[in-house]
């Protein structure tokens, strides 16, 4: 984007030599040849600290908070790039983010949020899309009140589809995003307890979930001109509560009918296979969760007017994302990696999933905590014990501190908890872990860091 433009949107003053910038980033660490660094000021660090680092990286231009850089550094930087300084650099990256938004010339723009399987159900359709057309997808997880703004900010204007994954922590969080982001399709993957220190309870999830279709949802009386959402795709058990969002708009309803998926299975290698209408589609990646997540693309796909079946072989190659029910393959034996984030349905179906994949003869599961359930933590850690004591799983190796409470309740198997790593590498060497015709299920929240259980395992983490 060119900088000239750049200050004419964000409303400030240019110094310097205009240039063209490659893409935004917030990160200095993350700085490449040619970008354009928007240092933020947060709780713990202010991004402008980083400026000179950001241009030793080198970082061409600068939008920075006026009066925030010494008057030699923004000469030094002026030789080579420029510096466009403003009252606020958050407002001037959703500034930047409308903007974009405003001279979006392809097709369709797709929210995608939900408590489980939106990363995986957005790298799908992504996936699938850009076999055919032109796709710009959310990168990484960038799903929050900054990491929207700036995705959008660096997407592809001339795609024909954008996808972006939307992320909320509490009521309002998504009012906020989709004032800027304008979706002309909303699809809503699941609901269940996630991140309830911010919602505080069930109901205020659904409600909060229900804004990538209206702004106020379906929970209140407010009106709010939002007339760009053309096509809602949600699982068929939520349509009586969010039926008052469904008028002069096209709805799809997945899990149900000739959109939900009645056979499947999770091979020995590591694949899910499901039967869709006499065709059999071959995903490398295991889950429950996948299945639901197929069935909202499935939906999705319908929505724009396609045909899943048209995609059979570009299921074939998706690869998804690290730490997402990733099957690594060891000596006979195997492990899915879910390390990546946990919460009570997400835990649940992975759990299962474990508990169905063909040709084990034992079922490992090696868990952290559940982070972020608030007033529930003590109870839902509880419950997985529970669930854990019922499923057919040969051990259980818990870490945490709240992972205590699900071993108090586990009594029929062997079950092991420390809220030290170490001392559970030490046990699972001890008990001749990894073991052949075995199956492992690793999985907990992002601060439990559980991906660091596969190196007692022998395995790598795949990134992709």
């Amino acid at each position: 984007m060119y900088s000239l433009l750049i200050s004419s949107v964000v409303g400030g003053k240019h110094k310097g030599i205009p240039r063209w910038g490659k893409r935004f980033c917030i990160d200095s660490r993350q700085i490449k040849e040619g970008d354009i660094f928007i240092p933020l000021k947060g709780l713990k660090f202010d991004g402008h600290l980083f400026v000179e680092e950001a241009f030793k990286r080198g970082a061409l231009g600068f939008i920075v908070q006026k009066g925030k850089l010494k008057q030699s550094l923004i000469e030094k930087i002026s030789r080579r790039g420029f510096v466009i300084e403003v009252e606020n650099t958050f407002e001037a990256l959703k500034k930047i983010a409308s903007y974009k938004r405003k001279i979006f010339k392809g097709s369709e723009i797709i929210a995608i949020t939900g408590t489980a399987g939106k990363t995986t159900t957005k790298e799908l359709i992504a996936h699938l899309l850009k076999s055919k057309f032109s796709v710009y997808k959310t990168p990484g997880n960038l799903n929050s009140r900054i990491g929207l703004p700036l995705a959008l900010a660096n997407a592809d204007e001339q795609a024909t589809f954008h996808v972006f994954e939307v992320g909320s922590d509490g009521r309002g969080n998504i009012t906020g995003l989709l004032k800027i982001l304008k979706p002309t399709v909303g699809v809503l993957t699941s609901l269940g307890l996630a991140h309830l220190s911010g919602f505080k309870n069930f109901e205020n999830l659904v409600c909060a979930k229900g804004e990538i279709f209206d702004p106020y949802g379906v929970c209140s009386f407010k009106t709010f001109p939002f007339r760009g959402l053309k096509k809602i795709v949600l699982p068929a058990r939520w349509k009586d509560f969010y039926k008052a969002l469904f008028e002069n708009r096209k709805v799809v309803l997945f899990s149900e009918g000739n959109l939900k998926i009645t056979y499947w299975r999770f091979t020995k290698e590591g694949k899910t296979l499901i039967e869709l209408r006499n065709r059999t589609i071959e995903i490398p990646l295991l889950g429950l969760g996948l299945i639901s997540a197929v069935e909202a693309v499935l939906g999705t796909l319908q929505a724009l007017g396609l045909d899943g079946e048209d995609f059979v072989e570009e299921f074939k190659t998706f690869k998804g994302e690290w730490g997402r029910m990733q099957p690594l393959k060891g000596e006979n034996f195997l492990v899915i990696d879910d390390s990546y984030n946990a919460n009570p349905l997400s835990m649940e179906t992975a759990l299962k999933t474990l508990t169905l994949v063909e040709g084990y003869k034992e079922r490992v599961a090696i868990l952290g905590d559940m982070l972020e359930l608030g007033i529930l933590t003590v109870k839902e850690h509880k419950k997985l014990g529970l669930l854990l004591e019922e499923l057919p799983i040969t051990e259980v190796y818990l870490y945490g501190e709240y992972t205590r409470y699900a071993a108090e309740v586990i009594k029929s198997k062997p079950v092991f908890w420390s809220d030290k790593k170490e001392k559970l590498f030490e046990i699972l060497k001890k008990r001749d872990h990894p073991r052949k015709g075995a199956v492992y299920l690793i999985k907990g929240s992002r601060g439990c860091k559980m991906e660091q259980f596969l190196e007692v395992l022998n395995l790598q983490q795949e990134i992709f």
